[in-house]
């Protein structure tokens, strides 16, 4: 791509290599390339943050507000991209979606309309959805714990809650290594993982809502 300062090669980085000017933000980039990573599950989340913190201090707009219109552009467009890629990358749930939707895995939910992290249609090539009996036993549950809510039996939800962050870590545990392996079956497997991982959460949430203090119904 050439500068639009210096119209030279800008090179692949942020700056042009021949004048140093910001060039704009590549609109087709994923949340990984932005960062500077390896598009995968495992990483060196201190190095990804340290990466992200030095990125954020080359693109701040402060920088360049008195620079040229163009550059206050890509500053801002930068600024929000590079924000918008640690927001998913640096939350494990978030990255496991994101990754899941590249490889083209839909997850199925209650619209049945968006992918994991909200892509097209057309990056579909498998749809996963919760099994029955699975669903069954999440309605089960609930029903118990809002039981022992009412009951003011808070040793109950509190030992629901820790078997619950048990399953939700084993979960976590199986999409990372799906995820690594690249394998598609066990992409498909990591896919009903990450849908269990929201009811998992859904779950947690009521169950701490109890601890603060609140006795629902």
């Amino acid at each position: 791509m050439l500068c639009w300062s210096c119209q030279r090669e800008a090179g692949p980085g942020a700056l042009c290599v021949a004048c140093g000017a910001l060039q704009p933000a590549n609109d087709g980039a994923d949340a990984f390339s932005v960062l500077g990573l390896q598009a995968r599950y495992g990483i060196d989340l201190a190095a990804a943050e340290a990466a992200y913190k030095e990125q954020s201090r080359q693109v701040h707009p402060d920088r360049f507000a008195t620079a040229d219109p163009r550059a206050r552009r890509a500053s801002l467009a930068r600024t929000v991209q590079l924000n918008q890629a640690w927001l998913t990358i640096k939350d494990p749930l978030r990255r496991a979606g994101y990754l899941l939707e590249r490889a083209g895995v839909y997850i199925g939910g209650d619209d049945k309309k968006s992918a994991v992290g909200g892509g097209s249609d057309d990056k579909r090539t498998a749809e996963v959805s919760a099994p029955p009996a699975f669903l069954l036993e999440i309605i089960e549950l609930h029903e118990e714990l809002r039981a022992a809510r009412r009951a003011g039996d808070s040793v109950k939800v509190a030992f629901m809650a820790e078997e619950i962050r048990a399953r939700a870590a084993q979960s976590m545990a199986g999409i990372a290594e799906a995820l690594d392996s690249g394998e598609r079956a066990k992409l498909e497997k990591a896919a009903r993982s990450f849908m269990a991982m929201r009811y998992y959460q859904r779950f947690l949430d009521e169950a701490l809502a109890d601890a603060g203090g609140g006795h629902g119904a």
